[in-house]
This record gives C-alpha cells, structure tokens and sequence, in this order.
C-alpha cells in the first residue's frame, strides 16, 4: 500500500531579493508536511527537495551563495 502525498505553497520568503516559494508535501490527512521543497519563483528552479526543517532565510542564502 503507497501512501498520495499533496503538494501545497505554505510561504513565499523574499531573500536578497529574489522570492523562493516553500511547498509542504504531505501525507492523506496528516496536518503536518513530510517534507519541503525550495523553489526559486523568478525560474521556477527547484532550489532543494525532499528538506526535512522549514527553511529559514539563512538556510537559504547558504544555498544560493
């Protein structure tokens, strides 16, 4: 049996001006993400997938830079 996960936006973080959105996956009905994804919003470019903590701007410019 394979759980569906369901992908939705949760934030947009503006970092040195440029805007990354964070989806939250998660599983059924559970309140809680699974996991993250980091995406860049001027391309779309997936930044990290699969992150465990929700990023913090910090976090982020240590990927980008």
């Amino acid at each position: 049996m394979s759980t569906e996960f369901k992908s939705r936006t949760i934030a947009v973080l503006a970092v040195d001006g440029e805007n990354f959105s964070v989806n939250g996956h998660y599983a059924g009905q559970d309140r809680d993400p699974h996991w993250y994804t980091i995406t860049r919003s001027r391309d779309g470019s997936v930044i990290v997938d699969k992150c465990t903590q929700f990023p913090t701007h910090d976090s982020i410019r240590e990927l980008i830079h």
